[in-house]
């Protein structure tokens, strides 16, 4: 009969040599049986350093739109071409330096209640604002309401414009991001000009690629 050694994840704590008198007891014909016991955990514990709370993403963009559209605590009144706006000062001053200019600079009335905006379209002011509130790119296809990517790349050369008329620098760069992928023959000088006029400087280099592109005559996008 062979006997059985049971043995636990501590280790035998000492090492018997073959002569030894115990050896006999555990070795029986130069064979040694081991019982082990294996434990199985099929749960895991989460230690302190795996836990993870579910953070959901920043919805200040959607709060601020939200009170923009209430029209609730608004103090100044836009008035752009037949169309009126209302917004808050305060929330505009911190986005732009024009505004903040108005309404708190040295030459600048903070108790003024209405602006009269020339040369903008009011759907591209209005796409402004919601880029002030929001820092989102607006949706242009809810501006043209269409397609057509003629009508589009037009409101973003109009709303380019209006970035850099109140100098917003970001929405700028958005505007000449979306204006590089919509580079067609038919659009490529209007584009080339209005980059100059602005300062885009990388649309231009992207223009003045175009151009000299010789497999660029399709009128395809680029």
């Amino acid at each position: 009969m062979l006997s059985l050694i049971s043995c636990c994840c501590s280790g035998w704590r000492r090492f018997l040599m073959r002569d030894h008198p115990d050896a006999s007891d555990y070795v029986k014909d130069d064979c040694l049986i081991l019982r082990c016991t294996i434990e199985v955990v099929k749960t895991r514990r989460e230690g302190p350093g795996r836990c993870r709370i579910a953070v959901p993403p920043s919805d200040t963009g959607r709060g601020l739109k939200a009170l923009l559209d209430s029209g609730m605590g608004t103090d100044i009144d836009f008035v752009v071409g037949d169309e009126s706006f209302k917004a808050h000062k305060l929330i505009l001053a911190a986005r732009s330096p024009v505004f903040r200019a108005q309404f708190s600079g040295p030459f600048g009335d903070r108790n003024i209640k209405k602006l009269v905006v020339e040369d903008v379209d009011p759907s591209i002011f209005k796409a402004m604002l919601d880029f002030i509130y929001t820092d989102e790119f607006p949706d242009i296809g809810e501006i043209v309401g269409s397609t057509s990517p003629f009508a589009s790349t037009n409101v973003v050369l109009h709303l380019v414009a209006t970035a850099d008329r109140y100098c917003l620098d970001r929405l700028r760069l958005l505007c000449e991001s979306k204006l590089g992928e919509q580079i067609t023959v038919d659009m490529v000088a209007t584009t080339l000009a209005l980059a100059d006029q602005h300062q885009l400087h990388q649309l231009k280099a992207m223009c003045l690629k175009f151009a000299t592109d010789p497999a660029n005559l399709g009128g395809e996008p680029w």
